[in-house]
């Protein structure tokens, strides 16, 4: 299988970018199918050494790319969608939405939680880069370390003194802490309180974990933006990529298929109750707790 990046100089310069926030989470998940497609492929072409050759060919552009079109010039920061992201390494941001230089105004951190220096980010983001910015993400992925560290920390209190006297690690656990009770409560709502003894019960807590701290981050980053007098219109969405395919979702469901989608912050509090106890529906429907 032969990929092929091809530049044609000759070709006319259209580069459209979102003009709204229904067309930059639209342009994001579109790149999410892009790379989904692309593993596919690379995937059934490693496994079938009889297949014969392909070619995929990705057409690319300087202007597209978001480089300057002439030696010497230099672009405007013009990002169409803002980012936080893990800082894991598996879960390249850029990547896992096919975008180039100057589309993704990027923040990674451990467990993708706000902090001060987070939020500093986002505020000059919002404040100096409004005119191109049309959405917000807030983006976990399964497997997460930091999210596993916060079950673990819940299921075992007593080594919580591990990390208790190293601030800046008990104050990316404590975050993700909130996300971890949420889905633990919801757990024993379903199945009552010897869940806690199944042998799936950890990685499940996880994968629920995961969803829901997203959507606690994107709730709480909602609130900043709109009491930092922020554009009404600039949406905040949430989602976790599954590293097993790199598929963008908002709930570990298959319902979708091979669909990535993101999910709206929700409006409110109360909201949370509800989206634990779907997520512990779906996950308790697979294969961890059966």
């Amino acid at each position: 299988m032969d990929l092929i990046y091809r530049f044609d100089p000759f070709k006319p310069l259209v580069h459209q970018r979102p003009t709204d926030s229904a067309g930059a989470i639209r342009e994001l998940l579109q790149g999410n199918r892009r790379l989904f497609d692309l593993i596919e492929k690379m995937q059934h072409a490693a496994e079938d050494s009889s297949a014969e050759p392909s070619q995929t060919i990705v057409p690319v552009d300087l202007l597209s790319m978001g480089l300057p079109f002439f030696p010497g010039a230099s672009l405007d920061q013009a990002p169409f969608a803002l980012v936080l992201g893990c800082s894991d390494a598996r879960v390249p941001i850029e990547s896992i939405f096919d975008q180039s230089f100057n589309d993704l105004f990027v923040v990674r951190i451990a467990g993708n939680v706000l902090g001060t220096e987070c939020l500093g980010s986002f505020d000059y983001a919002v404040r100096h880069l409004g005119d191109s910015l049309k959405a917000v993400v807030v983006l976990g992925h399964t497997g997460c370390g930091a999210v596993t560290a916060a079950v673990d920390t819940y299921l075992n209190p007593n080594d919580y003194a591990d990390i208790a006297f190293t601030h800046a690690l008990r104050s990316l656990i404590d975050r993700v802490l909130t996300a971890v009770r949420g889905a633990a409560h919801s757990f024993e709502r379903h199945w009552g309180h010897d869940i806690v003894h199944h042998p799936g019960y950890r990685a499940a807590l996880v994968e629920a974990s995961v969803y829901l701290n997203a959507a606690i981050t994107a709730f709480d980053l909602q609130r900043e933006i709109a009491s930092a007098g922020g554009d009404s219109s600039l949406a905040v969405y949430y989602g976790a990529c599954d590293i097993s395919n790199m598929l963008v979702r908002p709930d570990p469901s298959d319902a979708a298929g091979d669909e990535p989608n993101l999910q709206k912050a929700l409006a409110s509090t109360d909201d949370f109750l509800e989206l634990a106890d779907h997520l512990v529906r779906i996950i308790s429907t697979g294969e961890l707790l059966r």
